[in-house]
């Protein structure tokens, strides 16, 4: 492992988050994304909007004069269950103070996904849970909507995972590409206030110009220039790749990964990348990433 240090020799602190959007859906995981988003809108002075989500039935499961009825039924049901959702989100965002919005989108699949995209790109950064297990994998299709379409970087949360006292330790999983130039981009506000921050690239994964050092000494570089003191290495590793970071993660005791959200879309329908994947599924670790 090859190692390239670059310090600018001062802090910069302008870059800041100023709205903050948090994904709710009226389950408990709430209080765990609410935690995270009330300790970043506390560091960087940021609004919190919460984007409350009360997913309809899906009118194609439905046909004939029976299921106009039944979807009906399931409308209404849906429309009572959110209601009631609501008033317990109200309650809790008013512990927040006056700086905080909540949001309610009643909608079917595909248009849901589409109005959360929309709330994303007026907001600076967009907070969701990863999907790890089955109560989680349901709103993956709202993720990748946001990543793909929202513009904006995603802080996504481990299920139950309690936020850290502090984002000090930044890990970021460089590749010649513009996903990872988005995802540093979006998350220099972090960088700038983290006490160490690691670029790594593995050597397995390589893109653009290869051999790897080259590419870490210019975007270290460019983030000293930013005031972001970097320390640039290159793994090699006969390990996969997410197996390879998260093992670097655990290595410098990293709060957070920022890496670039690999994918394709193609009519509304796309997968991401084997490593964003397996890191979205696996990570105990909050995630920071863009497309």
């Amino acid at each position: 492992m090859s190692d390239i240090t670059q310090s600018s020799g001062s802090k910069v602190h302008g870059a800041a988050y100023r709205d903050i959007a948090v994904h709710l859906d009226g389950s408990p995981e709430d209080e765990v994304r609410l935690a995270h988003a009330e300790a970043l809108a506390e560091r960087y002075g940021a609004r919190i909007t919460g984007i409350f989500t009360n997913p309809l039935p899906d009118p194609a499961l439905f046909v004939g004069d029976f299921g106009i009825a039944a979807i009906g039924q399931l409308v209404d049901s849906a429309t009572g269950e959110g209601d009631a959702a609501e008033k317990r989100l109200r309650q809790r965002l008013e512990r927040l103070g006056p700086a905080h919005e909540l949001r309610r989108l009643d909608a079917f699949p595909g248009a849901l996904e589409r109005a959360v995209a929309s709330e994303a790109r007026w907001n600076d950064l967009f907070i969701a849970t990863c999907p790890h297990d089955d109560d989680e994998t349901r709103w993956s299709a709202l993720i990748e909507s946001v990543i793909f379409d929202g513009g904006r970087g995603l802080y996504l949360v481990p299920p139950k995972a309690a936020p850290r006292s502090s984002v000090r330790t930044v890990l970021i999983g460089w590749t010649d590409t513009r996903q990872s130039a988005r995802a540093v981009a979006e998350a220099l506000p972090l960088l700038t206030r983290a006490t160490q921050v690691h670029i790594v690239t593995v050597r397995e994964e390589a893109h653009g110009r290869m051999g790897g050092a080259e590419v870490l000494a210019d975007i270290s570089a460019h983030l000293a220039r930013h005031g972001v003191t970097a320390t640039a290495s290159v793994l090699d590793t006969q390990t996969s790749a997410t197996d390879a970071l998260i093992d670097e993660a655990d290595r410098i005791s990293a709060d957070l990964m920022v890496l670039g959200a690999f994918g394709h879309s193609r009519f509304r329908e796309w997968v991401l990348g084997g490593v964003t994947s397996d890191l979205l599924r696996s990570s105990s670790l909050p995630l920071f990433v863009a497309h």
